[in-house]
This record gives structure tokens, C-alpha cells and sequence, in this order.
């Protein structure tokens, strides 16, 4: 939950600093720091309380939320089993002799070869 949280902050601070489109022809309120942060404490306090007033909704997203958690965490296993799995078969296929893997002798003088 906090994640969420933690990116929606970081995501707006980015979406902050690109600059508006000077063709809408808009111009962007003015928002004092005093006026920006009392918005942010009554949109927290809000978001609080929000869990107590929805209790079905917040079951319900805390199930999904496992969920997804649970498949992304079996899709990386998934990945990494993938990966070890190749990495051995690349590296000993088991179907060579000694002799195959010996790289072949060069005169370090004759640079033709």
C-alpha cells in the first residue's frame, strides 16, 4: 500500500517539472506552498479514512493486490529458472569429447593463419 503510495508522490514530482504545453493557451492556476500542502493533508487524512468507510472495497483490493503479488513472484521464479537452465545448457551440453573442446594449435608468428 505504501508502494502505491510512494510512486503516485514520486510520479508527481516528475510530472512537475515537465512543462505545459504552450499551444493549449491555459493558463495554470496559482497554488501557494501553504495552499499545496494543507490540500495534501486533507487528501491524507481523506485516504485514511478511507479503509473505514469501504471496508468491502478495501478486502477486495488487498486480495487482488496479493494475487498480483503472487504472480509476479512466480514469474521471476519462473525467469530465473529459465535463465540458470539456459546458462548450463550452453555451457555443457555433455555431447562433446576432450578433444572437440581443444582449441586447434596456431603459429603465433604467422599471422595468415
Amino acid at each position: 500500500m505504501f508502494f502505491l503510495l510512494r510512486a503516485a508522490f514520486w510520479l508527481t514530482i516528475v510530472i512537475m517539472f515537465i512543462p505545459g504545453n504552450p499551444q493549449s493557451g491555459s493558463v495554470a492556476p496559482r497554488v501557494t506552498l501553504v495552499q499545496a500542502f494543507l490540500a495534501a493533508q486533507a487528501t491524507v487524512a481523506d485516504f485514511s479514512q478511507f479503509c473505514d468507510r469501504n471496508p468491502d472495497v478495501c478486502s477486495t483490493g488487498r486480495a487482488a493486490l496479493d494475487v498480483l503479488t503472487d504472480k509476479a513472484q512466480n514469474g521471476l521464479r519462473m525467469l530465473s529458472r529459465y535463465f540458470d537452465n539456459k546458462d548450463a545448457k550452453s555451457t555443457d551440453t555433455g555431447t562433446l569429447k576432450q578433444e572437440d573442446i581443444k582449441p586447434e594449435w596456431h603459429d603465433p608468428h604467422n599471422r595468415a593463419a
